[in-house]
């Protein structure tokens, strides 16, 4: 038995096809990119565990983004986050909606660390590098058509320095203060990197419901 296509629908389809090439070829491509703070250099002449001092390592590489104090020392951590994200724009005038495009967007960041641990005289002990890259996510969103904005939600690589909240920890929610003891926010427990989920760890002890990253 042979089935034969209604002239109807093999109209409809030709539409549809029509409208995705109409579509496909009016889109346009766009990069959207975001640093924090300074690369990182591979080398670091000058500064050598077991001989350089807090000083001296700010002088060279300028404030740390994080840092804490520990039971006999000191940490500090530097950051560098080149964030790139790669869009593709869709003009939807094919459907009437002249001024708007629907993008399409992938982001990937580019990162170092480095992390130092100094002794109670000041004295660097430790010195740890690392870059990777890490695939931040994909997301979708209506814009308008001469307007480039993130489709991907990174909000979690831009946090600002905890020690720009210290002044106003007292003032947090219940459970956030009295996990002051153990929290790495509060600049006497530990360092962690942007983007550190708040869903484990540490900070599940706060039973934040609002979280960054999961």
């Amino acid at each position: 038995m042979v089935s034969a296509t209604h002239p109807l629908q093999s109209h409809a389809r030709s539409t549809a096809a029509l409208l995705v090439l109409a579509s496909l070829v009016s889109a346009g491509c766009t990069t959207i990119g975001r640093r924090v703070g300074e690369p990182i250099p591979a080398a670091t002449p000058g500064i050598e565990e077991g001989a350089s001092t807090v000083s001296e390592v700010v002088h060279a590489l300028g404030p740390p983004a994080r840092m804490s104090a520990l039971p006999d020392g000191l940490a500090m951590l530097y950051e560098y986050i080149d964030a790139t994200e790669n869009q593709l724009g869709i003009n939807l005038e094919v459907v009437g909606l002249d001024l708007f495009k629907l993008a399409l967007g992938r982001g990937t960041a580019d990162r170092q660390a480095l992390l130092l641990v100094f002794d109670e005289s000041g004295v660097l002990q430790a010195l740890r590098r690392r870059t990777w890259i890490e695939h931040v996510g994909s997301g979708f969103g209506l814009q308008l058509l001469f307007v480039a904005m993130p489709a991907v939600d990174s909000k979690h690589l831009w946090e600002a320095p905890e020690q720009f909240g210290w002044g106003r920890q007292s003032l947090d929610q219940l459970m956030v203060v009295l996990n002051a003891g153990q929290s790495v926010t509060s600049g006497a427990h530990g360092i962690e990197m942007r983007g550190t989920p708040d869903s484990v760890g540490q900070r599940t002890l706060e039973e934040n419901k609002k979280r960054r990253r999961r």
